[in-house]
């Protein structure tokens, strides 16, 4: 079974945000975590990364103050964090094909593939009529007697 990164990030309240951000952004600061190899595709990403949620974590503090100005610069700063961390996420994702517990590790919430509803069985067509229909049995769509 495979895990991923769930991307509920995307549409959370600034302060949930910020919670979240600042949880990555420590665990993706500290090299002992993740080693450097992971950036190797993309090596400027982390460091852009760490200086644009640095400047978020400075304009939230700022925006309680109620500045529009500053609230505007918060949700363009938060725009920008989350395009750069869905690109983190995807490289994890890949880096934890042969390391899993890179993603425990990066401060993402993690989540498993699962199945919504289990598939049902397919009716096996009866022998004496293999390509006969439930209506010609009599039956209805949903499986009821007519």
């Amino acid at each position: 079974m495979s895990q991923g990164i769930l991307r509920n990030y995307r549409n959370v309240p600034p302060t949930k945000f910020h919670s979240f951000n600042q949880k990555v952004a420590t665990a993706l600061a500290d090299k002992t975590r993740i080693p450097d190899s992971t950036w190797a595709a993309n090596p400027s990403l982390l460091q852009s990364y760490l200086a644009v949620s640095a400047k978020h974590d400075a304009v939230y503090h700022e925006s309680m103050l109620g500045s529009k100005l500053v609230i505007a610069e918060r949700e363009v700063l938060q725009s920008q964090l989350v395009i750069y961390l869905d690109e983190i996420a995807l490289i994890l994702e890949m880096a934890a094909v042969h390391t899993p517990d890179i993603l425990i590790a990066s401060g993402f919430e993690s989540v498993k593939d699962r199945r919504l509803h289990n598939r049902g069985r397919a009716v096996p067509a009866t022998p004496e009529a293999p390509n006969a229909t439930p209506a010609e049995h009599g039956e209805g769509g949903d499986g009821t007697a007519t």
